[in-house]
Order: C-alpha cells, then sequence, then structure tokens
C-alpha cells in the first residue's frame, strides 16, 4: 500500500467528522449543502495530496495497519465524545 492511500483514508475521515461537527455545532445545514461541501472538501485534499511525489512511496503492513486502527478509533471517539 501507498503512503498516498493512507492519507487519503485520513482525508476522507477527517472531512466527514468536520462537515458534521460543523453540521450539528456550528449551523444546521440542509442536507444537499452538506453532501456537497463534503465532495468539495474531500476533493481538494484527495487533488492536493496528488501534488506530493514522496507519498508514493509503499509502507509495511504493520504501518498501514496501525494507520487504519488509529483512524477509525478516531472517528468513533470524535462521534462518541463530541456526540456528533
Amino acid at each position: 500500500m501507498k503512503r498516498k492511500n493512507l492519507v487519503n483514508g485520513m482525508i476522507l475521515a477527517f472531512s466527514v467528522i468536520f462537515i458534521r461537527f460543523i453540521d450539528v455545532r456550528v449551523y444546521d445545514m440542509p442536507l444537499i449543502l452538506t453532501l456537497a461541501l463534503l465532495m468539495v472538501l474531500i476533493y481538494g485534499g484527495i487533488r492536493l495530496v496528488e501534488r506530493f511525489p514522496a507519498l508514493d512511496e509503499p509502507v509495511s503492513k504493520r504501518t498501514s495497519l496501525i494507520t487504519n486502527t488509529l483512524v477509525i478509533v478516531t472517528i468513533f471517539l470524535a462521534f462518541f465524545v463530541l456526540g456528533l
């Protein structure tokens, strides 16, 4: 697995948390606006990651597993602790 794939997964997870936090705590957005902002944020993040050639290097299975586990734990904690 490449580093780029791990970073894209992190972008996806943290974009969902960020937009959901804004939707719940700051401003109650209509669903279509929430989805549009989420798509723009994810697309922009992925396009930004494409510009870094250093992220094309492979990572070990252990690093991949640890990173994915931390991202999943962060999602659960964010949704339960912040009440999203």
